[in-house]
């Protein structure tokens, strides 16, 4: 039971957007040893993919040069999946559980996680992989790879994977259908095109979706739900900003 005692489905949204901001998980680090430990695993997992290790970046000091790799996405990609993911598990230890993912932009990969379709280890390995490829270096300089380049390669890499059938409903960010059979295609996990997340909204809504959780560094998904939703009782929250309240009405 969420803390307003509302009823319904649940969906957890994971956003893409702007980078986290230097300490965003300080908070929750400093409060919660679940929470700690998952992002611990995590940036092991991830830093043999980066130029520094991830905790380093993530827990940086405002304004400094290392705080400002958050903005480049060969760290924001990774720093948003280790925090989604941590988050999850938070939420897991909570007893807040989702009844249908959806996952935008660099969310993508963290919902497909969540929802059973890659284990963490081949997750941590598409996600450091694409970091590498977009972070790549010629040289002691930086170079802007090419982006026909860089998701060829990512595509390769997937390919090497093993997705699974979601065990939980996901639904694409791009097609703002439920996910089936396409997750063992390695093109669906680098398709782009127009972000259908009003489409995907108005869906889980008309499937019973009355609570909606929005787990990443912000609230950008949060913010635009008002305008997606037609009139009616609807609870939502992100957990980067309501997790006190989140966490005082956790179930158990």
């Amino acid at each position: 039971m969420l803390p307003d005692g509302s009823k319904g489905r649940t969906a957890f949204l994971f956003s893409a957007g702007a980078p986290p901001r230097p300490g965003t998980a300080r908070e929750l680090q400093a409060a919660f040893p679940v929470f700690a430990q998952a992002l611990d695993d995590l940036c092991a997992r991830l830093d043999p993919y980066l130029e520094l290790p991830l905790r380093s970046v993530l827990f940086a000091a405002g304004g400094t040069h290392t705080a400002a790799l958050l903005d480049r996405a060969s760290f924001a990609g990774p720093a948003v999946f280790a925090l989604q993911v941590a988050q999850y598990r938070l939420l897991g230890s909570w007893g807040v559980r989702p009844d249908v993912l959806f996952g935008q932009g660099a969310g993508r990969m963290a919902a497909a996680y969540a929802a059973g379709v890659f284990s963490l280890a081949d997750a941590c390995h598409a996600v450091g992989t694409l970091a590498r490829l977009l972070g790549g270096r010629q040289g002691p300089a930086p170079r802007s790879p090419d982006p026909a380049g860089v998701f060829a390669a990512y595509g390769r890499t997937l390919a090497t994977l093993h997705p699974r059938a979601p065990r939980l409903p996901l639904v694409s960010d791009v097609t703002a259908r439920p996910v089936t059979a396409e997750t063992a295609e390695p093109e669906f996990w680098v398709m782009r095109g127009p972000l259908r997340f009003a489409d995907a909204v108005g869906r889980m809504h008309r499937e019973g979706v009355r609570i909606w959780l929005e787990l990443g560094p912000g609230d950008p998904l949060s913010r635009l739900l008002p305008d997606c939703l037609p009139d009616g009782p609807a609870s939502v929250y992100a957990l980067a900003r309501d997790w006190p309240e989140l966490r005082a009405g956790r179930a158990g």
